[in-house]
């Protein structure tokens, strides 16, 4: 029920499946960032298991600044 809304400003997921103190910024400034650079972002997740993110970025020159 979380995953739709981990890339939100704020949200966290159930507070009390955890230990730390949390501002709910970490995920959405990640994705801004890789978004900035056309990149892309995916996350896999198991209840009960964890979650795997992973992220890609272009290397094609239309990407590279080159001045």
């Amino acid at each position: 029920k979380d995953l739709p809304h981990i890339w939100e400003r704020f949200y966290q997921a159930d507070a009390s499946r955890t230990d730390s103190e949390n501002s709910g910024l970490g995920l959405s400034m990640v994705n801004w960032i890789v978004k900035a650079h056309h990149g892309t972002i995916q996350v896999k997740s198991s209840l009960g298991e964890g979650s795997e993110f992973s992220f890609s970025f272009p290397c094609d020159k239309e990407h590279i600044n080159t001045t």
